[in-house]
C-alpha cells in the first residue's frame, strides 16, 4: 500500500528507533558469524583425509602433525599432496595453519624435494604395511583418488556455502520488496499530486489486476473453505505473487547444484553422499528463515514502519512461510535418516541416541504442531488457547533448534531469532508502561456492544484507523487481549473509546458481568498496548468515501471527522449499513458530532421495520423532545400494520433527532455508489471500507471493476 505511512506517539519514537537499531545488529552480527568456506583450505582438508586412508604418520595425541618438520614423511607427504592439485592452490593455507608451529614455505619446499626421493605410490603393497601402525615414508597419492578427494571435500563444504548463500537471498527478497514499499511511500508523500496523476490504462491495469484484486474471484478479507470445515487465509493477487516468487526460489535453491563425486573420501555411497548434501541444505536455509518468522508474526515489526504493509499482510506471509519452514525440516530429518542407513551399520542409532538429535526430533514437532494449530479454524474458536500454545511451542521451538545446531556453529540464528523475540515483547510491555493502569468506564449497550472508555495520557494520542490492544484486569480475562479500533472521544478530552461487538472470550466475560450491573455499567481498570497499525494518507485525495458496516464505524468515523477537522476541502461521505436501528443507540455521541463536520454522513438500515429498544427513546428523552415517547405502544394483541406504524413513527423520532444524517432503508447498492462517487469526483477518490469480511470483500471487487482510466481510485481496507 504506497498511500500508507506508519505513526507513533512522540515519547516511543526513541524507544523504538534505538532498539530497532539494536536489533539489526544483532541480526547482522549474526550473519557475519557464519563460515563461509574457500577451496585453498578446502585442498589442506582433502590432503588430510586421503593422507590419513592411506597411512599413519603420528598418533591422535600428536598437536602438530604436518606441520612437524622433524617429521619429514607426514610434511613431505602433505607437500606432494598440495603440489599434485592445480595452481598450488592450498600451500599457502597450509603454511598459514602451521604459522604457530614457525613452518616457513622454505621448510614445506625442502620436504617436498627430500620426499619426491621415497616416495611409495602404492603402500598397501609394501612389505609389513599396517594401516593402524605408523608409517615412516612418504606417500604419493594416485591423481584419481587426489582429484576425487579434492572434489568430494569441496562439494560437501561449498554445499554449506550455497546453503548460506540462498538463506541470505531469502532474507534479501523481502528486504528489497520492503525497501521498495518504503520509497514508494517515500515519493508518495513527497509528491503526491505526481503519484496521483499516474491514472492512465497502464496503472489502472497493474492495479486492476496485480495489486488491488482478490487473488480469485473476491475473497480476501474471507477465509477459503476445504472440506467445509478446514478454514484457512486467501492472500491478495499481489500477496499471492510474492509468495509465489519466494517459493519458487526457496524450491530451486534446494534442488540446485547437486552432484555426486566420485571416487568419494567422504561417503563411501552415493545414497548417503546425496542425502547428507539435500539434509545440509534444507537444515541450514531453514534456519535463515525462522528469524524472519518470529520477526513477521510480531506486533513490533520494525519493518511494518519502513513499508507501510498491515499487520494482516506480514502475518499471511508468516503463515505461509511457515509452512514452507516446516516443510524444509521435514525433507532435513528425512535426508539424515537416509544419510544414517546408508554409512554403516550402528550409524544411525547410535545418531539418535545423541541429545542433540533428539532435541532436533523435539524442535520438528513443535512446528508441525504450531503449523496445525495455527489454522485459522483452531484460532477462530480458541484464539486464547492458540496464543498461549503458540508462544509455548514457540519457545521450546526455538531451545531445541538451538541446542540441535549449537555444536555446528549456526546457533547465531537463534540468537538472531531470540534478539526479535525479545524485542516485541519488550516492546509491548513498553507501550503498556507508557500508557498505564487506567480506570475505564465499561458499558453494555444494546445488548450487543461494549463500549469502553478509557482517560488517555496526554501525550498518547492515536491516529484514525489506528488500533490497540486492551487488557482487563480481571480474574476472568486479564491475560487476554484483543485488538479494537481507536476512536479519539468527540465529546471528551484525552479520551479514547473501543467499542467492543459481544461474541466469545473476554467479550462474552464482560457481557455476563455488565448484564449484572446497575444501568450494565462498570468501572475496570485496564492498561492498553498500542498504538498500532498504518496511518493512511488520504488527505490528497479530492473525494474520500467510508464503506462501513456493523462494528467497522469507528475508525472509519474517526478517519473522517480528522480528516474535516483539517479543513482539507475534500468531498467526504461516511457510508454506515447496520442491521437494525438500536445499533444507532452506541454510537449515538458520535454520529451527532457529525452535525458540524463537512462530512455526509449516510446510514442504511437494513432491517428499517424492526422495533426501537424503548430504553433508547427514554434515554434521550431530555435532550431531544423529537424523541418523546407517544401512547404508540407495542402490544401483542395488535395487528402487524400497527406495529409497522409503530415502528415507523419510532424510526421517524431518530431521524428528526438526526437530520443531518441521510438514512435509507435497506441494504446498499454497492456497485451504484462506487461508481457515482467516481462519476461525480472532481479528481482522485479514495473508498476505505471496515466491516463483515463479505462486505468488504465485496467492496473490493466493486472498485476493481470500477477503475476509470483517467481518474485515480484507490481502495483501502482497514481489516
Amino acid at each position: 500500500n504506497p498511500s500508507a505511512t506508519l505513526q507513533l506517539p512522540g515519547t516511543m519514537v526513541s524507544f523504538y528507533k534505538y532498539a530497532a537499531l539494536a536489533l539489526t545488529v544483532t541480526a547482522v552480527a549474526a550473519v557475519d558469524g557464519v563460515e563461509i568456506y574457500h577451496k585453498d583450505k578446502l585442498a589442506v582438508n582433502a590432503c588430510t583425509a586421503i593422507l590419513k586412508k592411506t597411512a599413519l604418520f603420528f598418533g591422535s595425541k600428536d598437536k602438530v602433525g604436518y606441520c612437524n618438520t622433524k617429521l619429514q614423511q607426514a610434511l613431505g607427504s602433505m607437500a606432494h599432496c598440495l603440489r599434485q592439485l592445480p595452481s598450488d592452490i592450498g600451500v599457502n593455507a597450509f603454511i598459514e595453519s602451521c604459522e604457530k608451529y614457525n613452518l616457513t614455505l622454505e621448510d614445506f619446499d625442502a620436504a617436498y624435494d627430500n620426499a619426491t626421493q621415497y616416495l611409495v605410490t602404492n603402500t598397501s603393497a609394501y612389505p609389513g604395511f599396517n594401516l593402524t601402525e605408523k608409517f615412516y615414508l612418504p606417500v604419493k597419492i594416485g591423481q584419481k583418488k587426489l582429484n576425487g578427494a579434492f572434489d568430494s571435500t569441496v562439494g560437501r563444504w561449498y554445499n554449506y556455502n550455497y546453503a548460506n548463500y540462498y538463506g541470505w537471498v531469502l532474507i534479501a527478497y523481502w528486504a528489497v520488496l520492503i525497501l521498495f514499499a518504503g520509497f514508494l511511500n517515500m515519493v508518495s508523500a513527497m509528491f503526491p499530486r505526481y503519484v496521483q496523476s499516474l491514472n492512465g490504462k497502464v496503472s489502472n491495469m497493474i492495479k486492476k489486476y496485480v495489486t488491488m484484486p482478490a487473488l480469485v474471484r473476491q475473497k480476501r478479507v474471507q477465509h477459503g473453505k476445504l472440506f467445509r470445515f478446514i478454514e484457512f487465509v486467501i492472500p491478495s493477487r499481489i500477496e499471492s505473487i510474492q509468495l509465489f516468487v519466494w517459493f519458487i526460489l526457496a524450491l530451486a535453491f534446494n534442488v540446485a547444484n547437486f552432484h555426486h563425486d566420485s571416487p568419494n573420501v567422504i561417503w563411501k555411497l552415493e545414497a548417503a553422499e546425496i542425502g547428507r548434501k539435500v539434509a545440509d541444505r534444507s537444515g541450514v536455509m531453514v534456519l535463515y528463515v525462522i528469524p524472519q518468522l518470529v520477526l513477521f508474526a510480531g506486533r513490533n515489526n520494525f519493518m511494518q514502519w519502513i513499508s507501510g504493509w498491515t499487520y494482516s499482510r506480514f502475518n499471511v506471509i508468516h503463515h505461509w512461510m511457515a509452512r514452507i519452514a516446516f516443510i524444509l525440516m521435514v525433507v532435513h530429518a528425512v535426508g539424515m535418516t537416509y544419510n544414517g542407513k546408508n554409512i554403516g551399520a550402528g550409524k544411525y542409532e547410535a545418531r539418535n541416541a545423541k541429545p542433540y538429535v533428539q532435541w532436533g526430533y523435539v524442535a520438528t514437532i513443535c512446528a508441525g504442531l504450531m503449523c496445525f494449530h495455527a489454522m485459522s479454524f483452531i484460532r477462530k474458536n480458541n484464539y486464547e488457547l492458540f496464543v498461549l500454545a503458540h508462544n509455548v511451542l514457540g519457545a521450546i521451538f526455538v531451545a531445541g533448534t538451538w541446542i540441535h545446531v549449537a555444536n555446528d556453529n549456526f546457533q547465531q540464528m537463534m540468537i538472531a531469532t531470540t534478539a526479535v523475540w525479545a524485542f516485541d515483547k519488550v516492546a509491548r510491555l513498553a507501550r503498556m508502561a507508557v500508557f498505564g493502569v487506567r480506570t475505564a468506564d465499561v458499558q453494555l449497550i444494546a445488548g450487543e456492544t461494549l463500549r469502553v472508555k478509557v482517560p488517555r495520557p496526554s501525550y498518547w494520542k492515536p491516529h484514525p484507523t489506528n488500533y490497540a490492544f486492551i487488557y482487563f484486569f480481571r480474574a476472568s480475562c486479564f491475560w487476554q487481549s484483543h485488538p479494537f479500533t481507536i476512536v479519539d472521544s468527540a465529546v471528551e478530552q484525552n479520551v479514547i473509546s473501543f467499542y467492543i461487538k459481544v461474541k466469545g472470550g473476554m467479550s462474552n466475560s464482560l457481557y455476563q458481568f455488565l448484564a449484572k450491573q446497575p444501568d450494565q455499567r462498570a468501572q475496570i481498570k485496564c492498561s492498553v498496548e498500542g498504538p498500532y497499525g498504518p496511518r493512511l494518507s488520504l488527505q490528497h485525495y479530492d473525494t474520500v468515501a467510508y464503506l462501513s458496516g456493523g462494528n467497522g464505524i469507528p475508525g472509519m468515523f474517526a478517519s473522517a471527522t480528522h480528516l474535516a477537522k483539517k479543513g482539507t476541502h475534500q468531498k467526504l461521505k461516511l457510508y454506515w449499513v447496520i442491521r437494525h436501528w438500536k445499533s444507532i443507540e452506541w454510537f449515538y455521541e458520535e454520529l451527532r458530532s457529525l452535525q458540524n463536520l463537512s462530512v455526509q454522513p449516510i446510514i442504511y438500515v437494513t432491517q428499517f421495520n424492526t422495533p426501537l429498544d424503548e430504553s433508547f427513546i427514554e434515554k434521550f428523552k431530555g435532550n431531544n423532545e423529537s424523541l418523546e415517547t407517544t401512547s404508540l405502544e407495542k402490544d401483542s394483541e395488535k395487528d402487524s400494520e400497527h406495529e409497522k406504524e409503530v415502528n415507523s413513527e419510532n424510526a421517524a423520532r431518530v431521524m428528526s433527532a438526526l437530520p443531518f444524517i441521510e438514512f435509507r432503508a435497506g441494504r446498499p447498492d454497492v456497485a451504484a455508489i462506487v461508481k457515482l462517487e467516481i462519476a461525480e469526483s472532481a479528481g482522485s477518490t479514495a473508498f476505505v471500507a471496515c466491516g463483515h469480511d463479505t462486505f468488504v470483500d465485496h467492496s473490493r471487487k466493486v472498485v476493481v471493476d470500477s477503475l476509470e482510466n483517467g481518474k485515480r481510485v484507490d481502495f483501502f481496507d482497514t481489516m
